[in-house]
């Protein structure tokens, strides 16, 4: 009996996950549910947390890696723009000069 409930839970989750990707591919880029969640959290990293590391921490990009995510994610949806951010993220280091320009 077990089993059947946690079957019958994982179906339910699973098409709660296939109506959100439904969604996401059927709505114009930054406007479905998983783009405007992740642009809610870099909105809140960009209020509450950036603050704080000013000074401590300096961005080798203009814009910023987080305002860029933002502008990626907005531009051109969720998945695509996630991957272009982390692929940002990954190239900054040392050997980036500061001050690179790198639009979205």
């Amino acid at each position: 009996m077990g089993r059947s409930k946690s079957r019958r839970a994982g179906l339910i989750v699973l098409a709660i996950v296939a109506v959100i990707a439904i969604h996401d591919f059927a709505v114009p880029h930054g406007r479905g549910f998983a783009a405007r969640g992740a642009l809610f959290v870099i909105d809140e990293y960009r209020a509450h947390v950036s603050p704080h590391l000013r000074g401590r921490i300096t961005c080798r990009f203009q814009p910023t890696c987080s305002a860029y995510g933002r502008a990626a994610i907005a531009k051109y949806g969720f998945a695509k723009g996630a991957a272009k951010t982390a692929w940002r993220i990954a190239r900054c280091g040392p050997w980036t000069s500061q001050g690179t320009v790198d639009r979205p």
